[in-house]
């Protein structure tokens, strides 16, 4: 053979390996979705009506046209029909350990009335003989007259048994007096920690009935066995279906109130056998001094335990003070509601910073809940001590819920590079805290919009089961449209929680719920955005956002959730 024509066919044979190796190393679409409205969250390509995922990866956005040479007759083709497409949400705080157990507990409401509150609690233990104790949460202690909520009240719905009743915010646990008496709870058993976790009492020193904060209500629940693991795994079973039938692929656990044990190991549990459908961070919760100084070696063991891509523990949560409806949030002055009541911080705020300092050098990300303005300064306060003994720590740091910040604190979430994370749904006109804390500072509430103008990341979550709508507050719609209204959903006449100033944008709430939720969990490189090369967690919506009433988005309905290039949820 000429050595021309050998050198083309030696030529033709390597070429031909190539187009079959590049052919082999170019990926196709295993599901493509287009004809649709798809805000992607991609500085650089916003909108596109395409999107293309192989396994659990995203490998095309764009036209549908586009699309065409990855497309094989084995792709799954979904015609969005002119339904929105955004990333899938991400709760930056919720507490689903938490929940679980109260799944199928007395549901209850801080909008009722005491005799409401017991009305449905007796209902509820009449349904279920099963139950003991009887458990529920929801209720709001303010709505009792004094001296709150008592076991003589909750022996009314529930004599024959033990109940125990957490409020709207978990900050605090009612019980009844067979409780009382099973725990042996009375007038000699010292407060854990007296003014911050206590028992009320009467005049005479007996215990009401009503515990605040985890200290007082989490050895008693734990005694009681308020959690139970038939009541985990029914609870887990039933939850889960419902945050992705809300479009929520991913989530931040804020921590668990009781014994940790039981539900960490069913999600680990979950997280191995692949049953988990969505991406969680979990969190050890510190709310009492004597968790404090094993907090970081503590935390250590959990993330060695607990590192999955499905199930990760690996954030410090610090709870600086507790509720306002519960009298512990730490605020600069004393309550006008009770006069001069002043409360103390949940921990210690020196061994607090210690800690968080600590963190910074391993660097381990802290979630400071931080409720009052005191407990919000501190929080900053404990921050900037962080970054000036560490300022190369990689540590991120979250202050959520931020229902109270004073004016002069408020640039110092940007100078910090402080993420800002709060729940849109408590953004019901709260009448509570404008007698609690006054109309000055009740002008000071939630200031989303000045704290995003000082340059610092929003996000939002729901701090479920706290909530003050029931389920809705779980949903993401809700709290996108009460992010940008301050009023209760789909009412247009509702009183604004002030000040109105305070609104963010609709651009702001979905940003807070996809790529600066997915920052907050250090998955920013991961999820948050619509973009090649990261994973497909999606969620398509009935309607465009962007085109509905601001007061109509809470009525959207999710139509598909995608986890991990997984459909997880489709509507009929």
């Amino acid at each position: 053979m000429p050595k021309l024509s050998l050198y083309i066919l030696t030529m033709l044979v390597a070429l031909s390996q190539a187009a079959d190796l590049l052919a082999a190393e170019s990926p196709t679409a295993d599901t493509l979705f287009f004809n649709g409205q798809i805000y992607t969250l991609d500085a650089n390509k916003p909108w596109v009506e395409a999107v293309a995922i192989a396994g659990d990866t995203i490998i095309y956005t764009g036209d549908r046209a586009g699309a065409e040479n990855i497309l094989t007759e084995h792709t799954r083709r979904y015609d969005l029909a002119g339904k929105m497409m955004l990333p899938g949400f991400i709760d930056t705080h919720m507490h689903f350990a938490d929940t679980i157990p109260l799944v199928f507990a007395a549901q209850l409401s801080p909008d009722m009335s005491p005799e409401e509150v017991i009305d449905v609690i007796a209902r509820h233990a009449k349904e279920h003989p099963e139950q003991d104790p009887v458990i529920g949460s929801g209720f709001l202690g303010a709505a009792f007259s004094a001296p709150g909520p008592t076991a003589v009240d909750l022996d009314r719905a529930v004599p024959d048994r033990a109940a125990f009743i957490f409020d709207e915010g978990i900050h605090s646990a009612w019980i009844n007096s067979r409780a009382m008496t099973l725990v042996g709870l009375d007038r000699d058993t010292p407060d854990p920690e007296p003014g911050v976790h206590y028992y009320k009492r009467y005049a005479d020193g007996r215990p009401t009935g009503w515990l605040m904060e985890r200290g007082a209500f989490g050895p008693v629940a734990n005694t009681l066995g308020v959690v139970t693991q038939k009541s985990l795994e029914l609870g887990a079973d039933y939850f889960l279906g419902v945050m992705s039938g809300m479009g929520i692929t991913a989530a931040f656990d804020a921590g668990i109130v009781g014994e940790p044990e039981q539900p960490l190991a069913l999600l680990g549990r979950l997280a191995a056998q692949d049953k988990l459908p969505l991406r969680m961070v979990g969190s050890l919760y510190i709310t009492n001094g004597e968790q404090l100084p094993s907090a970081i070696e503590d935390l250590k063991a959990l993330q060695a335990r607990y590192h999955h891509e499905f199930y990760n523990l690996r954030v410090l949560k610090l709870s600086l003070d507790g509720s306002a409806e519960a009298g512990t949030a730490y605020m600069l002055k004393p309550y006008d509601q009770p006069p001069g009541h002043e409360a103390k911080p949940l921990i210690p705020p020196q061994a607090t910073t210690a800690v968080a300092v600590q963190a910074a050098a391993l660097g381990m990300d802290l979630h400071l809940h931080a409720l009052g303005d005191a407990a919000v300064r501190l929080g900053l306060d404990i921050v900037a001590g962080a970054r000036e003994q560490f300022p190369d720590s990689p540590s991120r740091y979250t202050l959520c819920h931020l229902q109270m910040v004073n004016p002069a604190d408020v640039k110092r979430f940007g100078e910090l590079g402080v993420i800002a994370q709060s729940t849109p749904s408590w953004y019901v006109y709260d009448e509570f805290a404008l007698e609690a804390f006054g109309p000055q500072r009740f002008n000071q509430m939630y200031p989303l919009r000045s704290i995003a103008d000082s340059g610092s990341k929003l996000t939002l979550g729901s701090d479920y089961p706290a909530s003050w709508i029931g389920l809705d507050g779980l949903n993401p719609l809700f709290n996108i449209e009460m992010a940008i209204t301050r009023q209760l959903a789909g009412d247009k006449d509702f009183p604004v929680q002030p000040p109105m100033s305070e609104r963010i944008t609709l651009q702001q709430a979905i940003r807070a719920y996809t790529l600066d939720a997915a920052y907050q969990l250090r998955l920013e490189d991961q999820i948050g955005s619509i973009e090649v090369g990261k994973q497909a967690d999606l969620v398509v919506l009935s309607d465009n956002l962007f085109k509905l009433d601001p007061y109509d988005i809470h009525a959207a309905s999710v139509a598909l959730t995608m986890v991990n290039g997984k459909v997880v949820f489709e509507k009929p």
